[in-house]
């Protein structure tokens, strides 16, 4: 379940900073508050609730909460304690504060227009779930916090693992039937965002944007033939040979496109030296893997967790190419 969500996470993450507003619209002078209609404004107001809950459940503080629960006492009923634990492992997770909010606004836009289908029905029953996790959170964060556990020798703390065991189960489930189709009107999205790139002629943002994706493209191969570190050598060599020759074609494009001055004061666009480092770890971290498949030997992946690293390396390129997009915005 980890890996999938972390693959949603990357794949519309960005997607919202390039769509929540019309890119073409404000590269053409105009904004949503001036130029776009009452339902385009809505539109894109619910798009972000829900990029902004789906960001909190995957990456952001609520996951980093649940990751460092999980990590620390485990998934077993009978919860993990370490020899060495202090309690401040569990003292605080800062940032819960407003998340709440964040999960009634994605529920309350729930309901309005336009209609995502599937992916509304899933966050309508999936919202209650989060709510009820993140009240456990905030009294396991509060017990630790207060140091009750050395007084009660763990008791309280033990019930609350079991409620927070009994609620993750729940939340699972909910959490991927979510992901799985809110992904859907993200991808739509973005192949939206790409048409009109291409038709009012912005090549850089276009491969900008497509090159993201075809980093995206090798990281759904891996995911859906279930290659990870340490079956690297089950990839289908010719398969990943044609993803990675289409990454590296649409960043020699991007290269190329941004190099003309013309066209980057037509798109304001000013590639910052972060996106380019993050591309380049990309396409070496990529180059490394076809190598491995080529000649089937691991010997160079001495942490066997290149795969992992490429993961990795696509996420840097997606916050990357964020921070980008919104400095060209400033």
């Amino acid at each position: 379940m980890r890996s999938r969500i972390y693959f949603i996470f990357c794949s519309v993450l960005f997607c919202f900073l390039l769509t929540s507003c019309s890119l073409i619209d404000e590269l053409k002078g105009s904004s949503s508050v001036n130029g776009a209609s009452i339902e385009e404004e809505h539109a894109a107001a619910k798009y972000g609730a829900y990029i902004n809950l789906n960001n909190m459940m995957t990456g952001g503080t609520f996951d980093r909460a649940i990751e460092g629960y999980i990590s620390e006492f485990g998934m077993d009923e009978n919860m993990y304690i370490s020899d060495d634990f202090s309690g401040s492992e569990l003292a605080s997770f800062p940032g819960l504060d407003g998340l709440a909010k964040t999960v009634n606004t994605a529920v309350d836009r729930a309901a309005g227009e336009p209609s995502y289908g599937a992916a509304d029905e899933a966050l309508i029953q999936l919202g209650p779930v989060i709510l009820d996790l993140l009240d456990t959170i905030e009294e396991i964060t509060d017990y630790y916090n207060d140091g009750t556990y050395a007084d009660d020798q763990f008791a309280k703390g033990k019930e609350l693992h079991s409620q927070f065991i009994a609620q993750y189960h729940t939340y699972e489930p909910l959490a991927n039937q979510f992901y799985n189709d809110f992904d859907q009107i993200a991808a739509q999205q973005k192949l939206s965002d790409l048409d009109k790139l291409k038709e009012q002629d912005y090549l850089i943002r276009y491969h900008a944007l497509s090159v993201v994706m075809r980093a995206q493209d090798i990281e759904k191969a891996f995911f859906e033939a279930e290659i990870f570190d340490e079956n690297i050598l089950e990839c289908n060599l010719e398969e990943y040979r044609i993803l990675f020759d289409l990454l590296v074609q649409d960043s020699k494009q991007f290269t190329e496109y941004a190099k003309d001055g013309k066209r980057r004061k037509q798109e304001s666009w000013a590639t910052v030296p972060e996106l380019d480092a993050a591309l380049q770890e990309v396409i070496g971290t990529a180059a490394d893997i076809l190598t491995i498949l080529e000649t089937k030997d691991t010997s160079s992946n001495r942490d066997n967790n290149l795969v992992s690293s490429y993961f990795s390396k696509v996420s840097n390129l997606i916050d990357a190419y964020n921070y980008n997009i919104r400095m060209d915005k400033a």
